[in-house]
């Protein structure tokens, strides 16, 4: 998610798109503020099937504002995080995921990538696959999140680059 693409950036680091073109997933989720869909999907590799929000800057969306998703024994909701304040509030994310029923929330908006467990619910914020800052100027460590689930199990490996090395942790 956050891509802003191609407002602010153009692609996606290239060991990202091999790695994701090389994988075989299931199912994408997407945080929102991609700009331009067609654009954001140009940049990728061809994406399965797929779940996407709207952000802030994605004008004329017709991408729904929030998805609850189920995923084995996990209900996941997906929204971009555009209502919290402070940006990336996690009490508040947790209230509206209590509220639903929610076990993970899956949110975006910081460009920060982040894993936290609070009060036994998983808050992923996958950062900024593009590596897209504040501005059209310079750019962030890119980064993205990739799910494995099997039943009442999930891994969460996180993938960065500062443009000079990828890491996966």
């Amino acid at each position: 998610g956050d891509a802003h693409i191609p407002s602010r950036r153009d692609s996606i680091p290239e060991e990202f798109f091999e790695y994701i073109k090389d994988s075989d997933y299931d199912m994408a989720l997407i945080t929102g503020d991609l700009v331009r869909e067609s654009d954001f999907r140009n940049a990728l590799p061809p994406l399965p099937r797929s779940f996407f929000v709207v952000g802030n800057m994605d004008y004329g969306s017709t991408n729904n504002f929030h998805e609850q998703i189920q995923l084995d024994d996990f209900n996941l909701l997906l929204l971009h995080g555009t209502q919290l304040r402070p940006r990336g509030n996690i009490e508040q994310l947790w209230e509206i995921l209590m509220q639903i029923g929610g076990d993970v929330a899956v949110h975006g908006h910081t460009h920060n990538a982040a894993i936290d467990l609070h009060k036994e619910r998983l808050f992923l914020n996958p950062g900024t696959v593009s590596g897209a800052t504040g501005g059209w100027s310079g750019r962030a460590d890119a980064s993205f999140i990739e799910l494995e689930i099997k039943k009442n199990e999930m891994k969460v490996t996180l993938h960065k680059t500062d443009w000079r090395v990828a890491k996966k942790s």
